[in-house]
């Protein structure tokens, strides 16, 4: 069985352009790194958690009474050295289970952020292997016999 011309070319093609896809997509994800002061570390904890008051916005986000109030409970346990986790489960407890704005990575709730790219990469890996067959040239060819077949129905017209 041959190669066709550049298919070889295509197919790295189509790597190179798949890494250049994930290492992007890596460096955007992960390119600010951690917050580097106790301000940006405040920051970065009250967006993660919902306002108890508002809807549909982040601790960070709210000017309300009670989201300044967790900004400042934010605030107090960075400045006494608590993990950003620590934090979140403090806030938590005072003011309820259902101030995450983000689930988890780990357990059930890792489900969330796992199964869209797995389903992104199935439905690309469809795709492509439906293009690859639809692409592929046919290998049957007629014979001689196909051929007076043919002549003697069109003969018969």
């Amino acid at each position: 069985m041959s190669r066709r011309p550049g298919s070889t070319f295509r197919r790295w093609s189509w790597l190179v352009i798949a890494a250049l896809l994930v290492v992007g997509l890596g460096r955007a994800t992960f390119a600010d790194g951690p917050p580097r002061t106790a301000e940006e570390q405040v920051r970065a904890i009250a967006s993660t958690m919902k306002c108890p008051v508002c809807r549909s916005q982040s601790v960070a986000d709210s000017d309300v009474a009670a989201a300044r109030a967790i900004r400042l409970e934010i605030a107090s346990l960075v400045e006494e050295g608590r993990s950003a986790d620590e934090v979140r489960s403090s806030i938590a407890s005072t003011y309820g289970a259902d101030v995450q704005l983000t689930p988890r990575g780990s357990g059930v709730e890792g489900l969330v952020w796992i199964l869209p790219v797995v389903a992104l990469v199935a439905a690309l890996a469809g795709v492509s292997a439906a293009f690859a067959r639809w692409r592929r040239t046919p290998t049957a060819t007629a014979t001689d016999d196909d051929r007076a077949l043919v002549e003697q129905a069109l003969g018969e017209r």
